[in-house]
């Protein structure tokens, strides 16, 4: 039930990404919500969770406001898959880590966006402004991992099973 409402609140994000954050005062701030819950799923969940979701997303994404299919979807099973596969290589959950891989995967994202744009010739803009824009986005989406961190991983975090026929808990 947990994962249900997880996508849930990937596709909440989703519709405040396109229509909330779109608002000329929080434009600027580039605030990536669904790229930080794919971060988060990858972290909680494991790398193939973020990967199935973020192609999910990246397609509903592209069908409804892409410039092609698949952009968004790429980049977002990227980082869905990136965020598990690092959070495979570290032994305990912080807010460090998430804050950190937060900050890779946003720019991941940015970046392989940017590139397979920038190939199929759907954008025009220019690699500075892609520097500026994906660590403005990087850095206002590590702030946003920092504010809802601990929220999302009391309510989503796998809790450990308790056997009773377990040697290590004492009667």
């Amino acid at each position: 039930m947990k994962n249900v409402w997880m996508y849930a609140i990937l596709f909440l994000c989703l519709i405040l990404s396109v229509s909330l954050l779109q608002l000329p005062g929080l434009h600027g701030l580039g605030i990536a919500a669904v790229t930080w819950c794919l971060v988060m799923i990858g972290l909680l969940r494991g790398s193939r969770t973020a990967l199935i979701a973020g192609i999910v997303i990246g397609l509903v994404q592209d069908i409804s406001y892409g410039s092609f299919l698949g952009e968004s979807a790429l980049g977002y099973a990227l980082a869905g898959y990136a965020a598990g596969y690092i959070r495979s290589l570290v032994l305990r959950d912080s807010l460090v880590l998430a804050v950190f891989v937060t900050g890779v995967c946003t720019e991941l994202f940015d970046w392989v966006t940017y590139l397979t744009s920038r190939f199929f010739g759907a954008d025009v803009i220019l690699v500075h402004a892609a520097i500026q824009e994906s660590s403005r986005s990087a850095l206002s989406t590590m702030a946003l991992c920092v504010v809802f961190y601990i929220p999302f991983y009391r309510a989503f975090a796998k809790k450990p099973r308790i056997r009773y026929d377990d040697d290590s808990v004492e009667a």
